[in-house]
């Protein structure tokens, strides 16, 4: 029994023996891995001190990582103008434009020409063709092209016409307010009583290309004695054309209809057919 004891405990010490250099080769293995993992994890920084003049080597941590910066947005569209000094209309000017718009007897018809009026300055002008002097230039700017013209003509129920309004489009709808159309060079009116206003002794009305300068300014244009209501186009020697409506003599306004963005849309001429009372009456639903 004693040789058997003494056979396991020698057994055993045997086994523990084998055991302990492979626990100390585990720990060998695991040291220069940790040492490795901090050299990664921290950066050493020197520095002298000044008493000593011995140097001092300190771990510091390295800046966290920070995140990617986002590219810029796109630049957004550019604010709009601010809206133009101009007197808003003391009229419902969109009447005139209304096919089937009931003024007391008389009620609106509207038929497009086939006669453009091109611009390329940018501007249009306004005069009696009869008249030099009465040359005009719109303060603000129409655009340049070939805009199209429709007539708004006052009818009576027994057929009699005559022209009410000459609406020049410009731009695209939707219309968001209608001003006055001021005169260039002129000071802004402050009240309906002073609207700007274009002289006729012809009977005709003239639009044109305003020109590039001043210096543009048209002279007497030829066109016949005005009757009915067939407007014309008169070519000048310079290449403009202007756009000649019978419209009677009298003192005449223009309106602009300008979008949300103070563009404008269409310029409308009043030739002041229709009577107080018959603007006030109501109007077609």
């Amino acid at each position: 029994m004693a040789k058997t004891k003494g056979k396991s405990q020698k057994g055993k010490a045997a086994a523990l023996k084998a055991v302990k250099p492979a626990k100390t080769a585990a720990k060998a293995v695991k040291a220069p891995v940790v040492q490795v993992v901090k050299a990664t994890i921290l950066k050493a920084k020197e520095t002298v001190d000044k008493k000593s003049g011995k140097t001092i080597v300190k771990a510091v941590k390295p800046a966290k990582a920070t995140k990617p910066s986002l590219p810029p947005p796109p630049p957004g569209p550019p604010p709009p103008p601010p809206p133009r000094d101009e007197l808003p209309a003391p009229r419902d000017i969109a009447r005139l434009t209304r096919y089937g718009e009931r003024f007391g007897e008389r009620k609106i018809d509207v038929r497009w020409l086939p006669i453009q009026l091109p611009v390329t300055s940018g501007a249009i002008g306004v005069m009696d063709p009869g008249v030099a002097k009465s040359f005009r230039v719109l303060d603000r700017p129409s655009g340049s092209g070939q805009f199209r013209a429709m007539l708004s003509i006052a009818r009576t129920d027994d057929g009699k016409e005559r022209i009410a309004a000459i609406t020049v489009h410009v731009g695209r709808p939707p219309i968001t307010r209608w001003t006055v159309a001021h005169w260039k060079g002129q000071k802004t009116p402050k009240s309906a009583d002073q609207l700007p206003r274009v002289t006729v002794t012809s009977g005709w009305l003239a639009l044109i290309d305003a020109g590039k300068s001043d210096k543009d300014a048209p002279g007497v244009l030829a066109v016949p004695p005005a009757s009915g209501i067939q407007p014309i186009e008169v070519p000048l020697t310079d290449g403009r054309k202007a756009l000649a409506l019978p419209c009677g003599n009298g003192e005449f306004a223009a309106y602009w209809a300008v979008d949300a963005t103070d563009k404008p849309i269409c310029l409308v001429v009043d030739f002041d057919v229709f009577t107080q009372k018959e603007w006030k009456s109501r109007p077609t639903p």
